[in-house]
């Protein structure tokens, strides 16, 4: 089996770890090559990937196109809110969407994201506009005043107007100007789903609020594709994650049966709480990744007989656990102006955890979900520990948002199933573990090693000897825990700043920057 895969940019969540998702998986991935990604600074070249997506499906048969289309409508996530091209320039670009059908055949399966572009609370200008950095939360408070005046939810129309007032009308116009015109795409892109060319359809919404312009244009999609009768479009929370969640899907849709897979929370209380970022409750969060990844839930299995609840048990491909605080969602950054949920006591909602997971016979999905922006260092820490849990664990995430961890964390857990169901001798199944260490590895070294440890500690000092002397001592815990020897391990940060880090196993072709 082949599939092309067109990442959102070139970091190493987007790009380097759903290519080694699908090695886990045993399935070939075609991707562009890596210098023709955007990065921060610079955008993917629309035409580059358009020409090479063409070539490659030209040149052989491959099962599956998995594509994100911000990254040849705009050129990536971050330039489909800088781009100034007009909405027939993308429009143009979106002409190519039939071609893949006509070239690739009936057979040829069509995934794809479009972003609902995202509206962050805070004063960082960094992945926007130059005029984010000050009026970044005045437009995150507007957003949110329009879309209630719309629900009928604001009390008075005057306090639109103050806020107005204190931003800028040009600035204004602008943002409004570029949201429409994204806005409009995304419902251009729906007919490419009823005609056919686009079997499957995905509107991420990245960082929101519970209200907003962004979630006011996700229920206007959802709305449309209601009544014209789309059933395979779907939106929710998420985005750097979408391509992962897509190759779980696609993977799922290909095999003969779809794994039963148990949904199980480490407690009753996290799934109310509020994820991070997302406007919504982990719990939606987390039903909305595991569906959108096309799996077969049974959840808690209350109130079940015993002989129910053990046919279940028996029959169930692996189980997801969901680690959460159980009083609220941390966040290992800490924002101007918002609260400090930098540590938490998760002792007790650790101890949940691993009773669960020790109880638990299949292989095991962790989306430690604890913290936004990096795992909880309690859990992985004890996670070390226990070889007996740890050899089990098919699966695990815990980076950035709820929907970022859980559609990592299944992404490799699916693809550890279906290399296990698929037609292969011993000896390359053998071949797959060891592929699943290194995407473990890269995971730990990337959520707890990094996030929750290291990147604190840097203030600011982003040179390549501290970096590596600081990370060395957690990357040989993390080995000896997993048995796992990768050989030499580099360890950078490609877009030269502190929030993304890349995990590089100098032995393996799979994790080679390209």
């Amino acid at each position: 089996m082949k599939a092309i895969l067109v990442p959102l940019d070139n970091r190493p969540v987007t790009y380097l770890f759903p290519r080694l998702v699908l090695e886990v998986a045993g399935v070939e991935a075609a991707m562009p090559p890596r210098h023709l990604m955007g990065s921060l600074s610079e955008a993917t070249s629309s035409k580059s990937i358009c020409d090479w997506l063409i070539d490659t499906l030209t040149a052989s048969p491959c099962e599956a196109v998995l594509a994100c289309l911000d990254s040849f409508l705009y050129g990536g996530l971050i330039a489909s809110r800088r781009s100034q091209a007009s909405i027939s320039e993308i429009l143009e670009r979106a002409c190519s969407i039939p071609r893949w059908r006509r070239i690739g055949g009936s057979r040829l399966t069509v995934f794809a994201q479009s972003s609902i572009m995202r509206i962050s609370d805070n004063y960082d200008a960094v992945e926007e506009k130059p005029y984010w950095s000050k009026y970044g939360r005045e437009l995150f408070a507007w957003s949110e005043m329009l879309h209630k005046l719309q629900m009928g939810k604001l009390p008075h129309a005057s306090e639109i107007q103050c806020l107005e007032a204190r931003i800028d009308q040009g600035v204004r116009q602008d943002y409004l100007e570029g949201r429409q015109r994204n806005f409009q795409v995304n419902r251009a892109l729906i007919d490419y789903v009823k005609s056919g060319d686009i079997d499957y359809l995905v509107f991420s919404q990245d960082d929101s609020g519970q209200f907003g312009l962004n979630v006011l244009e996700r229920h206007r999609l959802t709305d449309e594709c209601c009544s014209k009768g789309i059933r395979n479009v779907v939106s929710y929370p998420g985005a750097d994650e979408v391509l992962l969640t897509l190759i779980s899907r696609w993977l799922v849709a290909s095999s003969q049966a779809k794994p039963c897979v148990l949904l199980k929370f480490n407690l009753a209380t996290g799934q109310s709480l509020p994820s991070r970022y997302e406007g919504q409750t982990i719990a939606e969060t987390i039903h909305a990744q595991l569906a959108a990844a096309g799996l077969n839930i049974e959840h808690h299995l209350n109130g079940e007989s015993d002989v129910a609840r053990a046919n279940a048990i028996a029959s169930a491909d692996f189980t997801v656990i969901v680690h959460t605080s159980g009083e609220r969602q941390g966040d290992h950054i800490l924002l101007p102006g918002h609260a400090d949920l930098r540590q938490l006591d998760t002792s007790a909602a650790v101890a949940c955890t691993l009773d669960l997971a020790a109880q638990t016979e299949t292989p095991l999905v962790i989306a430690d979900v604890a913290y936004a922006n990096g795992a909880d260092p309690l859990l992985v820490e004890q996670l070390l520990k226990r070889k007996d849990i740890l050899s089990r664990v098919s699966g695990y995430a815990g980076w950035n948002t709820t929907g970022n961890t859980t559609g990592s964390a299944v992404a490799l857990g699916v693809a550890a199933w279906f290399s296990r169901h698929s037609q292969k001798a011993q000896a390359a199944r053998q071949e797959m573990s060891e592929v699943l260490k290194q995407a473990l590895f890269i995971r730990l070294a990337d959520d707890w090693a990094y996030q929750t440890q290291v990147r604190k500690q840097l203030a600011g000092d982003l040179s390549q000897q501290r970096l590596e002397e600081m990370m060395q001592p957690y990357l040989e815990r993390i080995k000896e825990a997993l048995d796992f020897e990768p050989g030499p391990v580099e360890v950078t940060l490609p877009w030269r700043r502190s929030f993304e880090v890349e995990i590089t196993l100098k032995d393996s072709v799979t994790c080679q920057p390209a």
